[in-house]
Parts: structure tokens; C-alpha cells; sequence
């Protein structure tokens, strides 16, 4: 409890201060970008997130686990590796730009280069959080994050008043979140313990990236399907409405780093025997939250997002998923602290499998409501599969 209640305290605020930073910046795309403004913008990183399924998605994960044990030389030893196999991604970010500048599409083309040009620096030097967070070091890691996410906040509202011309925000997020985070990777590399390498760092984070190829592609294939069938001001309308519970949930998305080093320490059947009562706690808690914001979602988006409106009724339909978010991120974790590769491979996959199956019967029938129906039923479905998986999983060690 004294180590939930220490580094949760750093995870919390930093999120919290995330929050703040990207509801400040909501606020500002609310009342000052057009529709289409935005959506172009939130494609576009749309894209860059499903073209990330053919690199190292799982590196993250896997240099936390390593470090946890003590491995300190991992940290460039994984900025060396996301590098190296960055290329996949490099040329199918290229590939595309060539499509659109075939097509006419000047704005995706040149987006899409600027993607393929940052998103791999940016990911290995975003690798220092996962990094100070295996260390326990969860008040640096907090205030390194919250430094990175202040910056590229500073710069993205400075570009939105500079120009209405979503090439200039594309440019402004990854230029200025690169240099942040390449600065911070600088220091967070001055603190490793030792330069001891772990030989199997490259082997389990290409199990983990190859569990995320399919939940890369599900994660966003929604805003693709609605951007090309609806239009990009209808994905900003949905953008919108699932903002403010993204941010909510991504309070659970800590119990993951938080949990992860402590779980590694700890055998398998005891995880078991001690989560339940957690898993109660996370539930209760966003359920208060939750509840709270599908009361207060017509005033918030009056006051604040006076553009976006008829986001409302998709908003709080959606809050109603996020009530169980908080047990997913503890099970995973618990998965991978003890390297249950089949486990996590069915973990990862059943439920986006189900979610790109969903969203693209749905979304063409029922448009918007048929996107947050999809959502729905993908959250029931992680919970379901991860509850079984947790409770019917060995507890040998793999």
C-alpha cells in the first residue's frame, strides 16, 4: 500500500496534469479549428498509429521488464533495436504519401513524410519513461512526461493561432514532441545503475509487437473508416465524444507501469490471490467518475465545445465502457511481469479481432452510433477474455 500510495501519487498527477494540458488544447480546437481542421489532423495520427504495427511496438513493454530486474543497459539497448527496425515502417509511411500525392492529396502526402521522418526517432526516445518507471523512479518519470507533454502543448496552440492549416499542426506535434522527448531520453540515460544488456530483450518484444499488430490496426481503424466514409468533420465530432472519457480512462492506463515492476517481483499465483480486491476498488472508482460525467457531459461540452455539441449523446453512451477499464491493465501486466506469451497473444488479439469485425459491419449501417456500439462491445470483450485468462492461467513461471 505504501508503494501504491508513493508512485501511484507521481502517476496520477502526472496524468492529471495531461489531462489538463490536453483539455486546455480541446478547448482551444473547440472554440478556434473548424471541423475539418481537426479531423484532418486527428487522421493523420490515425494513420501514423496503425502504420506503427510493423515495427517494434512491444519494445516499451519488454525494456520495463527488463529493467525491473535490474538490467539498466537495456534502456539503448532498445533505442538501438527500435531503430534498426524502424525501416518497415519508414517505407510503408513513404508508400503512402506516394498514394496520396498520386491521388492529389498534397495535405496526406506531405503529412505522411513528416511521419515517416519523426515517428521512429520519436518512439525510441520516448522509450525513457517506461525506462524510470521500472526503476520506481516514478517522480522523475512523472515530471519528465508532464515537461514533454507541456511542451508539445505549448507548441500545437501556438501553431493553431498561427495559421488554420492542419500540415502546420501535423509538423508542430512530432517536431516538438521529438525534441522533448530526445532531450529527456538524454537525461533519463544518465541514471541507469549499470550498462548490463538483457540477450532476450529482442526475442519477447518481438512477441509483444507481433500481440500488437492487430490491436495497432483495431485501435484506429475506426477514425480511418469514418474519415473516409463520413468525411473529416464527423471525425472530429467523434474525436470529441470519446476525449474526455480517453482521459478519464487513462488514469487506469497507469496501473500498468505501476503494477508491472512490483508484479515482476512477485509469483504468479500470489498476483492471483491478492487482485481481487483491487479489481474491485479501479471498477468502483470509475464507476463514481463515470456516472459523475454522463450528468455533467451537456454543461462541459456547453461552456467549453460550443462546436461540438452533438457530440454529447455519443460521449456518455461511451463513458459507460470505460467503467470497467481499470482490471485489463492489471491483468496484462500481470501476464507479462511472468512472460505468459500465449496468454498475452490471446489477450491482445480475441478482442481486436472482434472490435475491427464490429466497427466495420457497423460503422457503414449505423454510422457514429455504430462506432460507439463497436467500442462497447470491444471493452466487454477485453474484460471477459482478460478476467478468464487471469483466474485459468497457470501460475508456473514461462
Amino acid at each position: 500500500m505504501v508503494y501504491l500510495a508513493n508512485g501511484g501519487f507521481w502517476l496520477v498527477l502526472e496524468q492529471t496534469t495531461g489531462m489538463l494540458l490536453s483539455f486546455a488544447l480541446a478547448i482551444a480546437f473547440g472554440h478556434f479549428a473548424s471541423q475539418d481542421l481537426y479531423g484532418n489532423y486527428k487522421y493523420v495520427l490515425s494513420l501514423a498509429s496503425i502504420l506503427s504495427a510493423v515495427s517494434l511496438s512491444g519494445l516499451g513493454d519488454a525494456l520495463t521488464q527488463s529493467v525491473a530486474k535490474g538490467l539498466d543497459g537495456t534502456l539503448l539497448q532498445a533505442f538501438r533495436l527500435q531503430i534498426r527496425w524502424s525501416l518497415p515502417f519508414v517505407l510503408s509511411s513513404l508508400a503512402l504519401a506516394g498514394y496520396y500525392q498520386y491521388s492529389g492529396n498534397e495535405f496526406l502526402s506531405a503529412s505522411l513524410v513528416i511521419v515517416a521522418v519523426f515517428q521512429p526517432l520519436l518512439t525510441a526516445v520516448s522509450l525513457f519513461s517506461g525506462f524510470l518507471f521500472a526503476q520506481k523512479d516514478f517522480m522523475r518519470g512523472s515530471l519528465y512526461l508532464f515537461g514533454m507533454n507541456a511542451f508539445t502543448f505549448l507548441a500545437l496552440l501556438t501553431a493553431l493561432f498561427l495559421g488554420e492549416r492542419a500540415i502546420y499542426l501535423v509538423g508542430t506535434y512530432f517536431i516538438a514532441k521529438t525534441c522533448a522527448a530526445g532531450y529527456l531520453f538524454w537525461k533519463a540515460q544518465r541514471h541507469a545503475r549499470n550498462h548490463i544488456e538483457d540477450s532476450s530483450l529482442l526475442s519477447f518484444s518481438s512477441h509483444l509487437s507481433a500481440m500488437n499488430i492487430i490491436g495497432s490496426i483495431a485501435d484506429k481503424l475506426d477514425s480511418v473508416i469514418i474519415f473516409t466514409l463520413l468525411g473529416p468533420a464527423n471525425l472530429a465530432v467523434y474525436a470529441f465524444a470519446l476525449a474526455m472519457p480517453e482521459q478519464i480512462k487513462g488514469l487506469a492506463k497507469n496501473l500498468y507501469g505501476l503494477a508491472l515492476p512490483k508484479y515482476t517481483q512477485s509469483s504468479f499465483g500470489d498476483i492471483q490471490k491478492n487482485s481481487l480486491g483491487k479489481f474491485w476498488f479501479v471498477t468502483s472508482v470509475l464507476t463514481i467518475l463515470m456516472v459523475a460525467y454522463i450528468v455533467l457531459a451537456p454543461f462541459i461540452f456547453d461552456l467549453l465545445f460550443p462546436l461540438y455539441t452533438e457530440s454529447i449523446a455519443y460521449s456518455q453512451w461511451y463513458a459507460l465502457s470505460v467503467i470497467f477499464a481499470g482490471i485489463p491493465p492489471l491483468v496484462v501486466a500481470a501476464l507479462t511481469a511472468h512472460k505468459k506469451t500465449r496468454e498475452l497473444y490471446l489477450a491482445t488479439n480475441a478482442p481486436s479481432v472482434i472490435l475491427i469485425a464490429s466497427i466495420s459491419v457497423l460503422i457503414p449501417l449505423y454510422g457514429l452510433s455504430g462506432a460507439i456500439a463497436s467500442q462497447i462491445v470491444y471493452r466487454l470483450s477485453i474484460l471477459a477474455i482478460c478476467l478468464y485468462l487471469f483466474f485459468y492461467t497457470s501460475t508456473e513461471s514461462k
